[in-house]
């Protein structure tokens, strides 16, 4: 163990609250669907492991055959579960996607309440959240059940411990009500967070690309990341914002690419030291977007999100191609 914050063992670089769930993607004949472990906080915890970091996972799954595929995916992966885990109230969260010619995707969700809605607030210990440097999380378990509670409580036990959070906005329209409902939920989470991920198609919930800066003001947020798809990747950072292009040229599918991307940023801001919103630096965020739109140029060249992530390697030996 590391001992790295306020004197404290460190056993994980970057912890991941949130979904798991099954991803069938469209197999080769017509009207098939292949079995795929995904889950946006899931795959951003891989992609740590990946990278090299030590990643910790929190979250319910069914206590079915796939729930057991999960968490045995998780194990393969180096990733530690440390909280949750199989339930008995729901079958594991199912979503089948859909690809276009061009690789991207949408989602459709197989029952409204799978099981990572049944993560509860005693699922989230201030041990779990002390032991760890970046508390992750997304919207996904925040539009049901007893989730919401238990994602508050995580952030909540973060921001009390010093510790620096991070939350994708990771919009699925089908898992709400209406995006007001998204919104309203996503609000009481963001004046705990310290690095936010969105997308440009999720940026009209917070009245478009020119007013987030202003959400990062009302909600004093240091830190803001805008992806774009094949679009650059835009950094928000000290009333300052640059970009990086992205330099892919085709898509096979583009499930997990932003948590390939988020996973990477998150561990270089964590292997130049960054534990705290304080050690937010310039030069630090270059190089983890850098590194990060490099993944995500990588993911989206294998169909699924887990199996798509790519190795510290790959990404080393792609930037060295690109520089």
């Amino acid at each position: 163990m590391d001992t790295g914050i306020d004197g404290i063992d460190v056993l994980y670089d970057v912890l991941c609250i949130g979904e798991m769930v099954i991803d069938f993607t469209p197999g080769r004949e017509e009207a098939s669907y292949i079995r795929h472990a995904g889950g946006a906080p899931a795959n951003v915890a891989i992609s740590v492991a990946r990278m090299g970091g030590k990643a910790a996972f929190c979250g319910r799954v069914g206590d079915d055959l796939f729930g057991g595929y999960l968490l045995g995916v998780l194990r393969d992966n180096g990733v530690v579960l440390c909280g949750g885990g199989p339930t008995a109230d729901a079958v594991t969260t199912m979503t089948f996607v859909t690809l276009t010619a061009d690789g991207n995707r949408s989602f459709t969700f197989a029952q409204k309440t799978g099981a990572h809605l049944f993560l509860k607030e005693e699922d989230i210990t201030a041990d779990m959240i002390k032991r760890t440097r970046i508390v992750h999380t997304g919207s996904s378990i925040l539009c049901g059940g007893t989730a919401p509670a238990a994602a508050l409580r995580a952030v909540t036990l973060a921001k009390e411990q010093g510790r620096l959070v991070s939350f994708d906005l990771n919009y699925r329209a089908l898992q709400w009500k209406s995006p007001k409902d998204c919104h309203d939920q996503v609000a009481k989470i963001l004046p705990f967070v310290d690095c936010l991920k969105v997308s440009n198609e999720e940026a009209f919930l917070f009245g478009g690309e020119e007013e987030l800066p202003n959400i990062m003001r009302q909600f004093d947020i240091p830190l803001l990341v805008l992806t774009r798809g094949a679009g650059p990747g835009t950094v928000f950072f000290n009333n300052k914002r640059w970009h990086r292009p992205s330099v892919r040229s085709g898509a096979v599918d583009t499930t997990g690419a932003g948590d390939a991307f988020w996973g990477v940023f998150l561990h270089t801001l964590v292997s130049r030291g960054v534990v705290t919103r304080e050690d937010i630096a310039e030069p630090y965020l270059v190089e983890a977007l850098k590194r990060a739109m490099a993944a995500g140029e990588l993911a989206i060249l294998k169909p699924g999100a887990i199996d798509s992530l790519p190795a510290k390697q790959q990404v080393d030996e792609a930037l060295a191609l690109y520089e």
